[in-house]
């Protein structure tokens, strides 16, 4: 049975969490939100970070070890591993479903103790129904059980939809064409969805990673890591509906809604109709499918209830501030 406290643990065995793996996409180990990440873990002063790349990534901040990995040859992945303390998994929807198996493989037989999948949307436990739907959540729900059956721990991230980056990426997401003036509300616009910035999710991150792992005895009321073990960590930034997006882009760009051009569309129409594309082969509808889905009205990305922001001591953020990047990424796509 594993210690319940730190009091439990044989002596000299640390409390902390220090040596962190970070993995995505290629080509950017670090690229989009493991950027973010990256960036808050190495500004605690507490962390030693290693980035996981292809041989052909881009180059890494000088306080990040790069180690080139393989998916073809296990071994690399198993040798980058060694003496990490916890690994996060940030990788693309479209990866290869055998990428995050090979990680969690090796970072078993590595000794790794911890795992953060790639998961960084709903709570896909909470709601196996909108992981069914989005063709997402089973692969998650393994991702899951494979680290627990392997004598791991991991926590799972619950962010809902980038905000800064869905608000940017056009009509497929949060229904906006910035450049155009144009915007698709999902119904009359008006569900409420939580949304994080990347940099809250970094700080997040990097939040949980200094906590103590355990408490250091029953009396011990601090935060710790461990409370979340093999759960989802509910964090956002906004509570917040299209319409309410629409404001505060009106108000970052200095335009009225009359200098917009105003769409409606039925969020179950929309999500049947990219689903039927995205069977046929067509996954330029994914993104599509996806956002209707966990914008459809019955709570799909609805993480207030048990959101971590207070416990984490997590930074208040402004609105049309991060409305003012995302409509500066849209200028620039």
């Amino acid at each position: 049975m594993s210690a319940r406290f730190a009091s439990d643990q044989p002596s000299g065995l640390s409390n902390h969490i220090k040596n962190v793996a970070i993995v995505g996409p290629p080509p950017k180990a670090t690229g989009r939100i493991g950027t973010h990440i990256t960036r808050a873990l190495l500004a605690t002063g507490a962390h030693k970070i290693t980035a996981l790349t292809r041989p052909s990534s881009s180059p890494l901040p000088a306080d990040v070890t790069r180690k080139e990995i393989d998916y073809t040859v296990p071994s690399t992945l198993t040798s980058a591993l060694q003496n990490q303390d916890f690994l996060i998994i940030s990788l693309s929807a479209t990866a290869p479903r055998d990428a995050q198996t090979k990680l969690i493989a090796a970072a078993a037989e590595a000794g790794v103790k911890w795992i953060m999948p790639s998961e960084y949307g709903t709570d896909v436990a909470a709601r196996p129904d909108v992981g069914q739907d989005i063709l997402l959540g089973p692969g998650m729900l393994a991702a899951r059980q494979q680290i627990v059956d392997a004598g791991m721990s991991f926590v799972g991230l619950a962010c809902g939809p980038w905000y800064e980056y869905s608000l940017s990426e056009g009509s497929r997401s949060f229904g906006f064409e910035v450049k155009e003036r144009k915007v698709t509300f999902y119904d009359r616009g008006e569900t409420k969805i939580t949304t994080s910035t990347w940099p809250l999710c970094g700080e997040a991150l990097a939040k949980l990673l200094s906590l103590p792992i355990l408490p250091g005895s029953a009396s011990d009321e601090q935060p710790t890591l461990s409370r979340w073990r093999n759960q989802s960590l509910r964090i956002g930034s906004f509570f917040i509906s299209q319409r309410e997006m629409f404001d505060s882009v009106l108000r970052v760009t200095g335009t009225k809604e009359e200098d917009w051009e105003v769409q409606y569309e039925d969020v179950k129409e929309r999500y049947e109709r990219a689903m039927k594309g995205v069977r046929e082969g067509n996954m330029a509808l994914f993104g599509v499918m996806l956002y209707a889905r966990v914008m459809r009205g019955d709570g799909a990305s609805d993480l207030e209830e048990g959101k971590a922001n207070v416990v984490l001591g997590l930074g208040e953020e402004s609105l049309d501030e991060y409305t003012k990047v995302a409509v500066e990424m849209a200028k620039e796509k």
